[in-house]
């Protein structure tokens, strides 16, 4: 009778302490490229992307871990408001061949409301490992507010930096991913 109580208390004990949350994009997201060139700075910016994750959930709302995350960014949803931009930059990440920016989680760990995630990050074909820091807000409704930044050289990614004006004009090879995610708990 004693070891079923114990095993009962244990088992609402594990279960009210935590839970496994699958999570998902909202449409208020975004994820930002910006760099130099020699003319001016600039800013390419997509709030088309996919990006799903998976938490542990303690009872208050607040992730323990983060077990799984996913981000998928069509290439050609970043936009600069400049035509001629855009273009150069889709050509140099060869948006024809491949559609788009990827990132899956192979580890993390959440310090406080900082989040050190470590995956794969697959951009115009090439695949590298990279680290992100992020950090995270638990809103009233229960969503997460996650943001960071990033910075990575296209070189790294066998990108050349896009070019214009025959040449005259070219971009700095150091950019800064930025991003704003808001993840909504998925109803099952």
């Amino acid at each position: 009778m004693k070891v079923i109580a114990i095993s009962s208390v244990m088992v609402l004990l594990t279960s009210t302490g935590f839970a496994q949350t699958l999570y998902k994009q909202t449409g208020e997201s975004y994820l930002s490229i910006s760099g130099t060139s020699t003319l001016h700075e600039w800013t390419m910016t997509s709030q088309e992307g996919k990006c799903q994750a998976s938490f542990q959930v303690n009872a208050d709302g607040t992730p323990s871990k983060l077990n799984s995350l996913t981000v998928s960014v069509r290439s050609e949803s970043l936009k600069s408001g400049h035509n001629a931009m855009d273009k150069n930059a889709y050509s140099s990440l060869n948006t024809a061949d491949h559609k788009n920016i990827k990132f899956e989680l192979t580890s993390a760990v959440i310090i406080g409301a900082k989040i050190q995630c470590t995956g794969n990050l697959a951009v115009a074909g090439v695949t590298k490992p990279v680290s992100v820091d992020a950090t995270y807000k638990v809103m009233p409704n229960h969503t997460l507010l996650c943001s960071g930044t990033k910075k990575i050289k296209m070189s790294d990614f066998e990108i050349d930096p896009p070019s214009f004006m025959f040449g005259t004009v070219t971009t700095g090879d150091e950019i800064t991913i930025s991003f704003n995610v808001n993840l909504v708990p998925v109803k099952k």
